[in-house]
């Protein structure tokens, strides 16, 4: 039986700025226990978790208390307005190769409009026989549920207006029972600083209500599978083929359609979507500020094409929670209930005293607060005069997790050679102990002398950050308030998987690097050894070619990979 504190409180649900939201997300939240927020209690906010549509302030997040959560977090959109998705696949595509070739080729209006004018030239003036009718789609980059979508094969027919992305239209997608077909993957992203991500085992499948035909482009609900969209349509209620009434069925249903056709190729499908969905977050990680208390609940939009090749659509900021039919309660409603156990919110929470987590208190960081310094409104002292000026910082105590380091000194003092730092015969990160750090630095305080080298000073200790405040801050970010720690992440709760990082290191002193380059290798060999899986697979006629066969290529990845037992393999229920 849990302890009764005297000042304990219900855990508190806000929604939006006018307390209405999602009906899913209501229900849960009234089924777990919690309480409806009604307003101010004095000059303090009585909530613990805000869930809110739109992204919130860029200073909302220094104001963040322990016990108080939020579903955003800063700069964490980036990759949800369409242009600037486009503009983040496009500049990793030219870092790192063929890997993030996931997305179509898409141009940017009106910025990019002679060069949209230049490639429809060329194409009509290719010798292909088929370039003539190539057809583009073109979207506006700031609305979403399918307005102001159409399809146009000549720039003469394309409507101009507002920022829009045009994009070359996948031709060939593939269909179930002459339908077209979108996926809807749910992820959720409790810290850039490292990266870790969950995505759902779960999800939704949106079709459209007519049968797809490039004769006829200008009829939405054969192209575009928006469920807002097509429950508007004249068939949504009839019975399709195959298909049902509606527009939606389940990953599991899907999977069911596909694996009889596909055998083997169709598990490689899913990790070929996980590794899409890591290398998408991986694309804007580096901008995102480490923040606590704060995470993104993102939806994915993936189509596969006629070869089984995932295609990147789009990703949904605040993707829909609504109950229109049988397959968003099946998927959405427990979707919610272990994502909130994910994220280590209460079941049936009686106070907030029981969600104080054992972890000591670490300051908040906004988005803007790049520097590494701690945010102290008393600390903060502003010189008058001229405008320029700089504004000056009261000095304070570092925190435990923090190292003096002397201004180096060339003379008078002998040169040490610092001995070569350890790696993870796993994972290949360069490793350093806190006890090590804390050793090294009581022994130069009592002697007074300042360490030097030839060479520049290896600083892997820190994580691979800079310096030891932005050390601190990943520290703090991936400590919450109710005890998670994001960095010892669980692999699985419920049907959230985390996808990455991959796994965990062994020791709590050691910390992960952040560096992409290394985070899409990993994604790359991910790749390799799942493409030798199915091919292996393929090939071994003692492999069952159903739903069975999971188990199988499951542990071959992972004799692949060489991971232990903290790997987890994606993967929608059969």
């Amino acid at each position: 039986m849990a302890q009764i504190f005297d000042f304990d409180e219900p855990f508190v649900y806000r929604l939006n700025d006018n307390g209405f939201g999602p009906s899913l997300l209501v229900k849960v939240c009234t089924e777990r226990g919690w309480r409806l927020y009604q307003g101010y209690s004095g000059s303090e906010e009585k909530w613990n978790l805000w869930w809110r549509t739109s992204a919130f302030p860029a200073t909302f997040y220094k104001t963040l208390g322990d016990w108080q959560f939020i579903n955003h977090i800063p700069k964490g959109g980036s990759i949800c307005r369409k242009d600037s998705l486009s503009r983040l696949l496009r500049c990793m595509r030219r870092v790192y190769g063929s890997i993030y070739d996931f997305s179509p080729p898409c141009f940017h209006l009106p910025l990019e409009y002679a060069k949209l004018v230049s490639e429809c030239s060329r194409l009509r003036h290719t010798d292909e026989a088929s370039s003539s009718s190539v057809v583009w789609i073109h979207k506006p980059v700031a609305q979403s549920q399918g307005r102001g979508i159409f399809l146009f094969r000549s720039v003469c027919d394309m409507r101009c207006g507002s920022p829009a992305v045009v994009q070359r239209y996948i031709e060939r997608p593939l269909l179930i029972a002459g339908y077209k077909f979108d996926l809807r993957l749910y992820v959720c992203v409790p810290g850039y600083r490292p990266l870790t991500a969950y995505m759902y085992a779960e999800g939704l499948a949106r079709f459209g209500t007519d049968k797809y035909t490039l004769s006829d482009i200008h009829n939405p609900y054969r192209h575009l599978t928006n469920s807002s969209l097509n429950k508007t349509g004249p068939r949504y209620s009839e019975c399709k083929d195959r298909i049902g009434s509606g527009c939606k069925w389940t990953l599991k249903q899907v999977r069911r359609a596909l694996v009889g056709r596909w055998g083997a190729v169709e598990w490689l499908v899913w990790q070929r979507i996980r590794a899409l969905v890591t290398l998408t977050l991986l694309a804007q990680a580096a901008g995102t500020p480490p923040v606590r208390n704060c995470f993104e609940f993102y939806g994915f939009d993936v189509l596969l094409d006629d070869s089984l090749k995932p295609w990147l659509i789009e990703v949904n900021l605040s993707p829909a929670l609504g109950a229109d039919c049988e397959a968003d309660v099946i998927v959405k409603q427990p979707m919610l209930h272990e994502l909130f156990d994910l994220l280590g919110l209460p079941m049936r929470h009686t106070g907030l005293s029981l969600l104080q987590g054992p972890t000591p208190h670490v300051n908040n960081y906004s988005s803007d607060d790049e520097s590494g310094a701690l945010r102290v409104a008393a600390s903060r002292v502003t010189t008058s005069g001229r405008r320029g000026t700089r504004r000056q910082r009261r000095r304070l105590a570092l925190s435990v997790h923090c190292v003096n380091l002397q201004a180096p000194m060339t003379e008078n003092f002998p040169v040490i050679e610092l001995p070569e730092k350890p790696k993870d015969n796993k994972t290949g990160h360069l490793l350093k102990n806190v006890s090590d750090i804390s050793a090294d630095v009581t022994d130069q305080s009592q002697t007074g002398v300042s360490v030097t080298t030839t060479e520049v000073v290896d600083e892997t200790w820190r994580g691979g950050y800079a310096t030891a405040a932005s050390r601190r801050k990943m520290l703090s970010a991936c400590s919450w308030g109710n005890g998670m720690r994001w960095d010892r992440g669980p692999g699985r709760v419920g049907h959230w998987v985390r996808i990455y990082p991959h796994t965990l290191l062994t020791n709590d002193d050691q910390l992960q690097i952040e560096d992409t380059r290394e985070s899409v290798a990993q994604v790359s060999k991910l790749l390799r050894a799942a493409r030798e899986v199915s091919r292996d697979g393929g090939r071994d006629k003692q492999v069952p070619r159903d739903g069975s066969c999971d188990a199988f290529f499951e542990a071959a990845l992972r004799r692949k990979l060489a991971c232990g037992s903290n790997f987890e393999v994606w993967l929608p229920p059969f």
